[in-house]
C-alpha cells in the first residue's frame, strides 16, 4: 500500500515537472549550483583536514618541536615548535620512549643532480634513515636508506621519485645501482619511490641527512645550517597527551643541560603531523570557506522555496481576482 502511494506520488510529481518545464529547470539549476559548491569545498576540507595522509595508521604520525613559553606564536612556529639543531633531535631521540620510530628531515631543498652529463635541479629532501619506515611507504625498486648511509663520509646514495625516474631517467628498469653526481659529488641510485609519492610536500628525490650535513655541536651555525623538522610514529599504547608530557620533561632537561642554546626552550609540542602541514591559518580559512558555501546552499534552497510559493499563489490568485470582479447577478458584466 505504501509502495503504491509512493509510486503514485512519483508519477504525479513527474507530470507536474514536465508541465512546468521552466520552473523545473530553474529549480534544478539553483540547487545544482549550491550543491556543487558545497561538494567541492567539502572535498577540499576532506583532503586537507579530515582524511589526512594516505599512509598506514596516519593517526600515529606526529611532529615534535621545542617551545619557548615566552616567545611569540611566530617564533614558536604557531604552536608546532622548532628544533634548533640536529643535536637536539639526537638527544630527544635517545631519551624518548613514546615513539616506535623517529626521523629528522629538511624538505624543500634544492638538489643538483647530473646524470650522463645532463645536469638537473630538483626539489629534494634530506632525511634520516627511518624516514620512509615511519610513513610506511618503501621504494618500489631497490632498497631503503640504512643507518650506514646516513653517516658523514659514507658513499653518497639517493632515492628517486617516480616522476623524475620516468621523465629524466627514461623509466630505466636497471636504474638501481647507476651512478650520478649530487651537488658535485659521486653518488649511487639505490631506489625508486611509488607513483605520486612526494612527501613531505613536493620532493622529487631524497638524500641521507647526515651524509650531506654532518652532525655539529649546538650553537655551531657555520654555513647557516638550520635545524631539521622532526616527526615520529606513536606507539599504539601511547596517547598524544602522554607523549607531550614526556617531551616537556625532555625539553626542560635539555634546557638545564645546555643553558647557552636551550635556556628558553623549556616546553615542547607533540601534535598530529597533519596540523604541522596545514597550520592554524589554513585550517581556519578552509573551514570559513566551507561555512560560506553552506550558506550559499541554504540561500539556494530558500530561493527555490520562494519560487514555489510564487508559482503556487500566482495560480490561485486568478480565481480570487475573478470573484472580486463578479457582480451580484452571478455573471461578469459592465459596472
Amino acid at each position: 500500500m505504501m509502495l503504491d502511494t509512493f509510486r503514485q506520488d512519483i508519477r504525479i510529481g513527474m507530470r507536474v515537472l514536465f508541465k512546468e518545464k521552466t520552473f523545473c529547470f530553474l529549480a534544478v539549476l539553483v540547487l545544482a549550483l549550491g550543491i556543487c559548491g558545497v561538494t567541492t569545498q567539502f572535498t577540499i576540507v576532506n583532503a586537507f583536514l579530515l582524511r589526512g595522509f594516505s599512509f598506514p595508521h596516519p593517526e600515529q604520525l606526529v611532529s615534535v618541536g621545542l617551545i619557548d613559553p615566552q616567545g611569540s606564536d611566530q617564533n614558536n612556529n604557531f604552536g608546532s615548535g622548532n628544533i634548533p639543531a640536529a643535536q637536539d633531535y639526537e638527544d630527544l631521540k635517545a631519551g624518548q620512549k613514546s615513539f616506535s620510530l623517529m626521523a629528522a628531515y629538511l624538505n624543500g631543498s634544492t638538489v643538483n643532480v647530473a646524470y650522463r652529463n645532463n645536469p638537473q635541479r630538483y626539489t629534494g629532501g634530506y632525511v634520516t634513515e627511518d624516514f620512509f619506515r615511519i610513513v610506511g611507504v618503501p621504494p618500489i625498486m631497490g632498497r631503503d636508506f640504512r643507518e650506514e648511509d646516513n653517516r658523514p663520509g659514507a658513499e653518497k646514495v639517493t632515492i628517486l621519485g617516480h616522476e623524475i625516474w620516468q621523465r629524466d631517467f627514461n623509466a630505466d628498469p636497471n636504474i638501481v645501482g647507476q651512478s650520478v653526481r649530487i651537488n658535485g659529488k659521486a653518488a649511487t641510485i639505490i631506489g625508486v619511490m611509488p607513483p605520486n609519492f612526494k612527501f613531505p610536500i613536493s620532493e622529487q628525490l631524497w638524500v641521507p641527512y647526515y651524509n650531506e650535513f654532518p652532525l655539529k655541536p649546538r650553537g655551531d651555525l657555520e654555513g647557516g645550517q638550520v635545524g631539521p623538522a622532526v616527526m615520529g610514529r606513536l606507539k599504539p599504547d601511547v596517547s598524544l597527551d602522554q607523549a607531550n608530557a614526556e617531551y616537556i620533561g625532555l625539553a626542560k632537561r635539555l634546557a638545564a643541560d645546555n643553558p647557552k642554546t636551550n635556556k628558553q626552550l623549556t616546553s615542547a609540542s607533540v601534535q598530529p603531523l597533519l596540523n604541522t602541514f596545514t597550520g592554524p591559518q589554513l585550517r581556519q580559512t578552509v573551514y570559513a570557506m566551507l561555512g560560506a558555501v553552506i550558506v550559499v546552499l541554504l540561500i539556494a534552497c530558500v530561493n527555490v522555496m520562494n519560487m514555489q510559493f510564487v508559482r503556487l499563489f500566482g495560480q490561485r490568485s486568478w480565481p480570487f481576482v475573478a470573484l472580486l470582479g463578479r457582480p451580484a447577478g452571478g455573471s461578469l458584466g459592465k459596472c
